[in-house]
C-alpha cells in the first residue's frame, strides 16, 4: 500500500508556525522571569508601631521589637536601590495613639530616608508621649492611605508593622479600597482577625512573625517579591505558550493518535485534532483570567496594579 502521507507533517504550516509562537513564548517567559521586565512602579508607605509594647523602658533601644523594626525598613530600603531598576518610593510612618510621619515624603533616595528616620526618632526618643500610650491601627491605616492617595503614577501599598491586636473601621478599608490602595501586614505575635481581614479585603498580604528578629527576611524576601513581582507576565507568556503548544499538536494528534493508534477516519481524526486546539484556545484565557483574580494580579495590559 503507497503511504498516503508523502509529505512530513512537520513541513506543514499548521505545524510550523505554532512552533515558532511557542518558542518565541517561552523565550518571553524567561526573559521575563530571569530579567524583571514588566515589574510595577510602586509607592510604599511602611507604618510601623512605636507603642510602648514595643520597647518597654527605653524607645528604639537595642534589641527591643521596634529596633527591630527599624532595622527591618533599612534593610527593606537598601535593597530597594541596589535590586530594582526603578526602585519603589518609600514614606515611612510612627505610630501609637497618634500617627506621626518618619520621613518627610515619598523618595527613592536610601540615604535620605535613613537620615530622616534616625532624626525623627531621636526627636521621639526625648518626648515619646507625643505618640501617646495605645496602638491606634485604625488611624494609621487611614494616614497611610491618604499619603499615598497623592501618588497618581504608582501601585499604592500600605505596609502595617504591628506587635498588637486592633479593630479597624469598615469605613477605612473601603476608603483603601476606593483609593486603590493594598493593606498589608506583618504582625509580631498573636494573630490578629481584623488585620488580616483588611489586607484579604484590599488583595495585600498578611504575615505573622512569632519574633522581631525575623523580621528583615519577611520584609526583604517575602514582602519585596510581593510588591515587585512581574508573576501576571510570566503567566501571560506561559499561557501563550501552552496555546501554542495545542496547535502545534494537532498534525500529530490527527496522524499519530487519531488515524493511527485509534484508526479513525481522516476526517474525523482531523475534526477532533483541531477541536482540541481551539477548546484550549479559548478555555486557557479564563484560566488566567480566575488565576489573576485568585492572586489579587493585574491582567497585563489591563493596568500595572
Amino acid at each position: 500500500m503507497v503511504n498516503a502521507y508523502r509529505r512530513p507533517f512537520w513541513l506543514y504550516p499548521l505545524f510550523q508556525i505554532p512552533l515558532i509562537f511557542l518558542g518565541l513564548c517561552l523565550l518571553m517567559a524567561v526573559l521575563f522571569w530571569l530579567l524583571g521586565f514588566g515589574r510595577p512602579s510602586v509607592a510604599v508607605a511602611i507604618a510601623l508601631d512605636l507603642s510602648s509594647s514595643t520597647y518597654q523602658s527605653e524607645f528604639n533601644a537595642p534589641g527591643t521589637t521596634m529596633a527591630q523594626e527599624v532595622q527591618a525598613v533599612k534593610d527593606y530600603v537598601d535593597k530597594n536601590l541596589a535590586i530594582l531598576k526603578q526602585p519603589n518610593q518609600i514614606k515611612i510612618l510612627g505610630f501609637a495613639d497618634q500617627v506621626k510621619p518618619l520621613t518627610v515624603n515619598f523618595t527613592t533616595d536610601s540615604q535620605q530616608i535613613k537620615q530622616q528616620l534616625e532624626n525623627t526618632l531621636d526627636v521621639l526618643k526625648s518626648n515619646p508621649e507625643d505618640l501617646g500610650g495605645g496602638t491606634n491601627i485604625d488611624l494609621a491605616i487611614s494616614e497611610g492611605t491618604d499619603a499615598l492617595a497623592a501618588i497618581s503614577d504608582r501601585c499604592r501599598e500600605l505596609l502595617i508593622v504591628t506587635d498588637g491586636q486592633a479593630t479597624i473601621n469598615s469605613e477605612t478599608i473601603t476608603q483603601a479600597k476606593e483609593k486603590n490602595v493594598k493593606i498589608n501586614a506583618v504582625v509580631i505575635g498573636p494573630d490578629s482577625p481584623d488585620i488580616q481581614q483588611a489586607t484579604q479585603d484590599t488583595g495585600g498580604v498578611y504575615l505573622i512573625s512569632n519574633q522581631a528578629s525575623n523580621l528583615s527576611p519577611l520584609f526583604t524576601e517575602k514582602l519585596f517579591k510581593r510588591f515587585n513581582n512581574n508573576l501576571r507576565w510570566v503567566l501571560f507568556w506561559l499561557a501563550l505558550a501552552w496555546m501554542s503548544l495545542m496547535w502545534t499538536l494537532t498534525m500529530l494528534l490527527d496522524r499519530w493518535i487519531f488515524q493511527g493508534l485509534l484508526k479513525m477516519r481522516m476526517d474525523v481524526a482531523g475534526k477532533l485534532a483541531l477541536g482540541n486546539a481551539f477548546f484550549w484556545t479559548v478555555l486557557t484565557p479564563l484560566i488566567l483570567w480566575n488565576i489573576y483574580q485568585l492572586l489579587n494580579l493585574a491582567a497585563p495590559f489591563l493596568g500595572q496594579c
